[in-house]
């Protein structure tokens, strides 16, 4: 034995820290605390021949939904065990395995990776019946053997396929009570708008059992109202909301960066904090309309194609997410809070707000767990049936009057469900709000749902009180003091008025209107002037006090008064 110590090397492996009692070393191995040796045949001479440089076994196999299998490897460096769960096929080429984990530790050196590979097969191969093969979830939340993972090994070990979801992952924890945590919710009792949140992510989990697709919770409006807070009472029920963490993600992000992250969980929430940090509108509204898909965009050339997900994506921001479309079907699938989470009540609102905020930065991932508990057993015998036909009911309770709020009823339905399962189950320390509530919320009409119209209203308020900086054919060259804002037009013999592409941008987005998501409304409405030589061709080169500018022209309806106005 040319390079093993004085160490007795024997054919059981005995410490049970790395392997199941009976785990046997393969035939020509050897192990002991300094290492991992092979047999080899040197001329006449048999020798042994380092393998690793300490004990290195599998000590579990995993296996997804999909069949994919991991393997947790397992080694002692300096007395303490250490594990790392890598993809079959990496524990299969062993310079691929040496790059992975050498900075783990692996005790491998690129030299001798070739016969490490074949030790870990070989190993594997003679203790199959002893080598535990664990369910591997890929996602948080409902598994297909009916388990729900709410954190790391809990039930079962979880393996994320992207790397950006693992700081997710690892806020999905509990800490601090369960009492400390109802404590730090029971304010919200007085302020039914934050209770939203609340609902919205106990919802999460009820989607799969009641049959209903992913939806979207956006509570927006003026700043310092709580939505942040609302939306972080929300998360704790499942992961740490505190800015410290990574429980909570941000609208500054991309599709595919958003898309993974909704991935991560199927039956937990997603919270997307702050739509002033939004980038690009035209992501909101495609994020709005894959989210009920339960699936991301289809892709090629190797990029994550068809993530799946089911959550409830609560949305937080001065901005509410549908002024980033105005798609009338994007507002059946959004569910908006407009009142102040917290309410208006000054000094005393923020308190509470403080409160609630403190109180959940410290007790969080314990109501979840708790939750689902209750769930799993409530669906037992008949118990599902149950569930799906108090949401059937619910439904019908909040269609209201008009059709948009009939569409979103079986949204509605599922908070309703969420607080009274919730406060039944023993979950929220206080009851679900009363029917006026649900209805003072989400009872909304039809036209508040046409935003194309809405911010249409706007631009005739802008022009109406912004007459004299409207450019004219022999208007005096000098500018107002805050410059013109378009020009007069005539259009068919009848006036109008053009406006400065910058000047309708940033009028659209003070009323919380992004120009580019109103667009499509309005040429479906025919109120832009368009001519295919402009490009694009709703947007006109005009001259306009000696220069060529660009203008968003209307058409003159767009400004004519009602009939039944005299025009003053």
């Amino acid at each position: 034995m040319s390079e093993e110590t004085t160490e007795q090397a024997t054919e059981e492996w005995a410490d049970h820290r790395l392997v199941p009692e009976g785990v046997r070393m393969p035939a020509g191995y050897r192990i002991s605390y300094s290492g991992v040796w092979v047999e080899k045949q040197v001329g006449k001479e048999v020798v042994n021949v380092r393998v690793a440089w300490a004990p290195l076994v599998i000590k579990a196999v995993y296996v997804d939904p999909a069949g994919d299998q991991a393997v947790e490897l397992a080694w002692v460096d300096r007395g303490q065990v250490v594990t790392r769960t890598v993809q079959r096929s990496i524990v299969r080429r062993g310079r691929i395995l040496v790059a992975t984990l050498g900075d783990a530790g692996l005790p491998v050196i690129e030299a001798d990776a070739k016969l490490a590979e074949r030790y870990l097969a070989a190993f594997e191969s003679i203790n199959q019946g002893k080598i535990p093969r664990v369910h591997l979830a890929r996602q948080l939340g409902w598994q297909k053997d009916g388990t729900f993972v709410t954190a790391q090994d809990t039930p079962h070990r979880v393996e994320v396929k992207f790397d950006e979801q693992k700081p997710a992952l690892a806020a999905h924890a509990p800490a601090g009570t369960f009492a400390g945590w109802q404590a730090a919710v029971k304010p919200i009792e007085a302020y039914p708008a934050a209770q939203m949140a609340l609902y919205a992510s106990l919802a999460a989990p009820l989607l799969e059992v009641v049959g209903v697709n992913s939806f979207t919770v956006d509570i927006s409006g003026r700043s310092t109202r709580g939505k942040t807070t609302a939306a972080g009472a929300g998360m704790s029920v499942w992961a740490d909301p505190s800015e410290k963490a990574d429980g909570m993600y941000s609208w500054r992000t991309t599709m595919l960066a958003a898309e993974k992250r909704l991935n991560l969980v199927n039956g937990l929430p997603v919270v997307f904090d702050e739509t002033k940090l939004v980038r690009d509108p035209e992501m909101v509204h495609a994020l709005l309309y894959s989210v009920p898909k339960n699936h991301g965009q289809a892709r090629g050339g190797g990029w994550p194609s068809g993530l799946p997900w089911r959550t409830v994506m609560i949305s937080t921001g001065e901005q509410s997410v549908l002024t980033f479309t105005t798609d009338q079907g994007a507002g059946a699938r959004v569910l908006t809070v407009k009142e102040a989470p917290f309410g208006t009540d000054g000094p005393e609102s923020a308190t509470a707000a403080i409160d609630v905020r403190d109180g959940c930065a410290e007790n969080y991932g314990t109501a979840g767990p708790r939750f689902v508990e209750k769930l799993l057993e409530a669906m037992t015998g008949d118990g599902k049936r149950r569930l799906v036909a108090r949401h059937k009911e619910l439904t019908e309770a909040h269609r209201y009057d008009s059709d948009m709020s009939a569409r979103r009823a079986p949204l509605v339905a599922v908070l309703a469900l969420a607080a009274e399962v919730g406060h039944e189950w023993g979950i929220v320390p206080f009851p679900a709000p009363p029917m006026s509530v649900w209805e003072r919320l989400f009872a909304v009409g039809d036209q508040t749902d046409n935003r194309g119209e809405m911010a249409l209203d706007v631009v005739r308020e802008y022009v109406a009180s912004n007459r004299r900086a409207l450019w004219a054919p022999g208007t005096s060259n000098d500018p107002p003091f805050s410059g013109w804002i378009g020009r007069e037009l005539d259009v068919d013999g009848a006036p109008t008025v053009g406006l400065l592409a910058q000047k309708l941008k940033e009028v659209l987005h003070r009323a919380g209107y992004e120009l580019e998501s109103v667009i499509p409304s309005w040429r479906e409405a025919a109120v832009l002037v368009e001519n295919d030589s402009y490009r694009p061709p709703y947007l006109a080169k005009k001259k306009m006090n000696g220069s060529q500018v660009r203008l968003y022209i209307f058409r003159p309806e767009v400004f004519a008064a009602p009939d039944d106005e005299d025009g003053e």
